[in-house]
């Protein structure tokens, strides 16, 4: 009977306990709902623009990929202006660069991040890529300084 007793004052207890109102509600101060925070295209916080819907995909495009040389070049191996371009790679005269990511860079370019390797060395770089309308003619450019970059357009090699 003890037992029994014991029990139903505790149910009862718990039941009260259940009831009973906040002695100290929220002060008016304290955000009751969460809010998110804005995110600009570069992910930094604050008044900027939300989130960008940009997808960010880890292969180049098709129009893009292809033996490139330098327009003066005559697209040999050899040649240190040449770049292969494929789907996870960039493979220049002495390196190669594995795509982390790729972003649209306008109508005719995209943006490459690449972990790159070469002569003992790694790297990252972020390459823009921009493509003729005639699909023939490759711009190269280093993408955080572009102003910095001598233009050196390839040419499409024959395959």
């Amino acid at each position: 009977m003890r037992k029994r007793t014991t029990a139903v004052i505790v149910a009862l207890g718990l039941a009260v306990a259940a009831c009973q109102v906040d002695a100290d509600p929220p002060s008016e101060d304290v955000a009751t709902t969460a809010t998110a925070i804005p995110v600009e295209p570069d992910g930094g916080t604050g008044a900027g623009a939300g989130p960008s819907m940009v997808a960010q995909v880890d292969t180049i495009p098709q129009k893009y990929r292809g033996v490139w040389d330098y327009s003066g070049g005559n697209c040999n191996p050899a040649s240190d202006l040449r770049m292969e371009v494929g789907p996870r790679t960039i493979t220049y005269y002495e390196s190669q660069g594995t795509v982390k990511a790729v972003k649209p860079g306008g109508k005719d370019g995209i943006i490459v991040v690449l972990a790159m390797a070469g002569e003992g060395e790694q790297w990252t770089t972020t390459q823009r890529l921009d493509l003729s309308a005639d699909g023939k003619t490759l711009s190269p450019s280093d993408a955080q300084a572009p102003a910095d970059h001598k233009p050196m357009p390839r040419t499409r090699c024959a395959t």
